[in-house]
């Protein structure tokens, strides 16, 4: 197992890479009950070209990146042959944990899996954004509260074979959203439908929201940037996934956009 004091160290020469650390005994492997095929009732979306930039499976289908993500993507299967839902976060703003959230989805996906994204950062929303495809109604918080149901509100992307939850609106407090009542039925219809489902969450520290979600899904990732994060808040975010914490990814690519709320908030991630 891969120490986390260790984790800037490896493989500097890559964009990301992939540290995942769990010992065998710790993997739960799912029941595949992932047999309902969810039909959305809007048109397919495409992923606006000014937007593609920021994809790696569209711009370098054979580059360094894309073959990382693969990497991600069979470690994932690996440990868990039959799906699950994985927590996609980082202990601040600015690691890129959206940018891996979509692209380990769409790797996820192209390989035929099928595979939801789901955006919980509500307080700074970047997964429709970043695809080019706002949410102008029914977004996931709809369907949190019974207000939409899954197939009212989920987009698939016209590019890829890939299931999108956004969010319609920003909020600084989502409140009971991220309850367990609110996320575990809502993953327990997901994972009738889908094998993989890839959530993008806030940055964990500090969220007071943490326990609640992390309880819900099979495993965490947690993506740090090398040369940008802070080694003293790795430990805490370790801490806060505590046993779903499956491993580390280190994205050494270059840090894009403006800073988020007040450093957290008009950020994409």
């Amino acid at each position: 197992m891969h120490s986390i004091g260790n984790v800037f160290d490896e493989s500097k020469a890559y964009p990301m890479s992939v540290i995942l650390g769990l010992e065998s005994s710790n993997v739960v492997r799912l029941v595949d009950n992932a047999s309902v095929r969810v039909t959305s009732s809007r048109q397919p979306v495409r992923v606006r070209p000014s937007e593609k930039s920021r994809l790696v499976f569209l711009t370098d289908p054979t580059g360094l990146a894309v073959e990382q993500y693969k990497i991600l993507r069979r470690r994932l299967i690996n440990l868990h042959p039959n799906g699950g839902a994985v927590l996609i976060t980082s202990p601040s703003p600015g690691e890129g944990k959206t940018l891996t959230s979509i692209n380990l989805a769409w790797s996820l996906a192209v390989a035929g899996h099928r595979t939801c994204l789901v955006d919980l950062d509500f307080r700074a929303p970047g997964v429709a954004p970043t695809l080019g495809c706002p949410v102008e109604e029914d977004g996931i918080e709809d369907v949190l509260t019974g207000r939409r149901t899954i197939p009212q509100s989920i987009r698939q992307l016209e590019d890829c074979p890939l299931y999108v939850l956004g969010v319609r609106k920003r909020m600084i407090t989502p409140g009971d959203l991220l309850s367990s009542s609110s996320l575990t039925p809502l993953l327990a219809d997901l994972r009738t439908m889908f094998q993989w489902i890839i959530l993008d969450f806030a940055p964990i520290i500090p969220m007071a929201d943490v326990p609640e979600v992390v309880a819900n899904v099979d495993g965490a990732l947690m993506v740090i940037r090398s040369g940008k994060t802070d080694k003293s808040m790795i430990t805490p975010g370790v801490a806060a996934l505590g046993s779903k914490l499956w491993g580390v990814v280190l994205n050494d690519s270059p840090i894009s956009g403006s800073s988020y709320y007040g450093n957290y908030g008009n950020h994409r991630d």
